[in-house]
């Protein structure tokens, strides 16, 4: 019979110096998420001690993505308790990616903080005992916790994991002699309703917790967050209106998904605003209505995703391997760093670097247009100085444009605001967007582009760049066009063709709240911008 001390082990480790705190805390959630029979009851109760111990000096990141790792294999209760009474976050990665049998729900909700159970009910997979607690704690969610008394807190803090410890190992072990005990719910709370809901009116909280509806079950929406957006298959809005949140900015059909009950899955539109305290000008959330999207917007989402998209992203990841020797080789014969090469051949690995990165730079965007195509990409939150980012673009396009004999001229119109988009990510779209332009240009050709930001209530930073001729000459519909025209089949166009470039720079402005469009001979990029509340702005230049 094997013996399994892992826990055990790392609880004896747990205050040692050999490894960092973050790395002890990933040990000991790892360990108990398996929730091994084996494990003795106080040394589970201990290691959930530890745990919590350890979360105030955990950075809240390291939290979410060491949770979000374990996603399908978290399997104790009690860790899924612990974990829900961290930030939203984390709740919700604990809640999604928790696997535990029917009755074993059932048994944590009456524990469960009222955000966790919200986060519960927009699963999909749960079972009738689960289903059936949710609807009767629901009228708790709406009644205001009392906090406890300082002469009881402590206390409960240090006996309420070892009990529900208890409690559960109570469950299993009677589970195959007894009847569960039925709940008495009434059946008839979504009988009130029609079939179809096609508006919900709702309120948040300060932080986006939706904690107020009219027009539809409470259980089925109370607990969604709109200030996160949408992860894999769960809830929540885009990332327009996630950063609209952040900023305090009404929010205008912003897509939403909500998930769980049948009478409310699916695809919304929000329409809201932000309110604050009369008094004090605290912010208290938003106010407004989920409504379903008209057949004109459900047309522009496309719903169905690509079989394809899988195979695209095996593929790209099974190029990448060869392609990254080719450049490490062409790398040591360009800079003869195992001894002289001739220049003959320095030139031509030199050339074949060239090609490579550019290949590896075409497959880098075939990924990325892959996960755009099946809901996969997750993009950073952050913000972009606007004198950064003409910088970078400056030193990544200037070998480009000294090779082809192109001018760009960038001026800012004064001040421009930061941009509301993560720098790696907004560097990646201005530069897709001036290299395919450059490439399309002819010898001596100069281009302008000219950035400004446009206040109001939610404030807009545009790109406008002015075309050369031969693409100038073109509609919209040829630029963005997926069949290849004439300005492909050059040997200096981009890789995967001028369409391909435009519409992926236009995929990646749309998942972060903007847009890129074709107007009067130029192309603007729309982003947001940061909302400071500065207003006024002078049309001042500079090179």
């Amino acid at each position: 019979m094997r013996f399994d001390d892992r826990l055990e082990t790392a609880l004896r480790h747990a205050d040692d110096g050999e490894f960092g705190v973050a790395v002890k805390w990933r040990q000991l959630v790892d360990i108990l998420a398996q929730n091994p029979k084996e494990f003795a009851i106080e040394h589970v109760a201990a290691g959930l001690r530890k745990v919590r111990e350890f979360l105030p000096l955990i950075a809240p990141v390291t939290r979410e993505q060491a949770v979000r790792s374990l996603a399908g294999r978290i399997h104790s209760p009690a860790l899924v308790l612990l974990l829900a009474g961290d930030i939203p976050a984390v709740a919700s990665a604990a809640i999604s990616g928790a696997k535990l049998p029917d009755a074993e729900w059932a048994e944590i909700i009456p524990v469960l903080p009222t955000r966790a159970r919200g986060f519960l009910r927009n699963r999909n997979d749960l079972g009738p005992e689960t289903r059936r607690a949710l609807v009767f704690w629901s009228s708790a969610d709406f009644i205001l916790p009392v906090p406890p008394s300082a002469e009881t807190a402590g206390a409960a803090n240090g006996t309420q994991i070892r009990d529900i410890v208890e409690r559960i190992e109570r469950l299993r072990s009677e589970r195959e002699t007894q009847d569960v005990p039925y709940l008495p719910i009434a059946e008839h709370e979504f009988s009130s309703f029609s079939d179809r809901i096609d508006e919900i009116r709702f309120e948040t909280d300060e932080n986006g917790t939706v904690s107020w509806i009219e027009g539809a079950p409470p259980g089925a929406v109370v607990g969604v967050d709109i200030a996160e957006p949408a992860y894999d298959e769960g809830p929540g809005p885009d990332a327009y209106g996630a950063a609209a949140f952040r900023q305090r900015m009404p929010l205008e059909n912003a897509r939403m998904r909500l998930c769980g009950a049948e009478i409310v899955a699916g695809d919304w539109r929000i329409n809201a605003a932000p309110f604050f305290d009369p008094i004090s000008g605290r912010f208290n959330g938003y106010r407004g209505i989920f409504r379903r999207p008209t057949i004109a917007e459900s047309a522009l989402i496309p719903r169905q995703v690509s079989p394809s998209s899988d195979h695209i992203q095996q593929l790209v990841h099974e190029l990448r391997t060869p392609l990254g020797a080719i450049i490490g080789f062409s790398e040591i014969i360009e800079q003869q760093l195992f001894g002289p090469v001739t220049e003959e051949y320095r030139l031509l690995a030199r050339n074949i670097l060239n090609d490579a990165e550019r290949l590896l730079a075409g497959f880098d965007d075939l990924s990325m247009a892959a996960r755009i195509e099946a809901g996969q990409l997750s993009l950073a939150e952050g913000v972009t100085d606007c004198d950064w980012l003409a910088g970078r673009i400056a030193d990544r396009l200037h070998n480009l444009s000294e090779l082809l004999h192109v001018t760009l001229n960038i001026v800012q119109a004064h001040p421009v605001r930061p941009y509301a988009v993560e720098s790696e990510v907004a560097e990646r779209m201005f530069s897709r967007l001036l290299s395919a332009v450059i490439i399309g240009c002819e010898a001596g050709e100069i281009l302008d582009g000219r950035f400004r930001t446009e206040p109001g209530l939610n404030a807009i930073n545009r790109f406008v760049l002015t075309l050369p001729l031969r693409l100038a000459a073109m509609n919209e519909a040829e630029l963005f066009g997926s069949v290849p025209n004439s300005f492909d089949d050059c040997t200096d166009a981009p890789l995967l063709g001028l369409g391909f470039s435009l519409r992926l720079v236009r995929s990646l402005a749309r998942n972060v709240g903007g847009d890129l469009r074709f107007y009067n001979e130029a192309l603007i990029l729309s982003l947001p911008a940061v909302g400071n509340g500065q207003i006024g702005y002078r049309d001042q230049e500079r090179d």
